[in-house]
């Protein structure tokens, strides 16, 4: 992270409220934010929103950054994918584990390059 980025927390819906393991939530959110700061310039912004989407809690972390190049994203989710020269690549794949194993979610993503790109995680409420 740069450092001046700005981060934007916004929660959509009225009384949020999911049951979850904290520790494993936090470590998700603060590698998928960590990513998003790699990639987004001083001047640009980091959003983390939360819904509620058809029963489930939608979590999203959406950068201002460069996108992810359509030839990559297939390996995303692979053990030892980076484009990072310092990065080992690893945090990707457990946060989709922690997801989907632990809490029973789904997680994805979305990008353009040139655009930015908006990670996803639910899970029931």
């Amino acid at each position: 992270m740069h450092g001046r980025e700005k981060i934007d927390i916004q929660s959509k819906g009225d009384n949020l409220s999911a049951s979850f393991n904290a520790l494993d939530i936090k470590r998700v959110l603060q590698n998928l934010v960590i990513n998003a700061g790699y990639v987004t310039e001083d001047d640009g912004t980091i959003v983390i929103s939360a819904e509620p989407v058809n029963g489930n809690m939608q979590v999203r972390v959406t950068d201002t950054g460069c996108g992810i190049p359509e030839e990559i994203q297939p390996y995303l989710f692979k053990e030892v994918m980076t484009t990072k020269k310092d990065g080992s690549g690893l945090e990707l794949l457990p946060c989709k584990n922690i997801i989907e194993d632990n809490h029973q979610g789904k997680f994805w993503f979305e990008s353009k390059t040139g655009e930015g790109t908006s990670f996803f995680f639910s899970f029931p409420i």
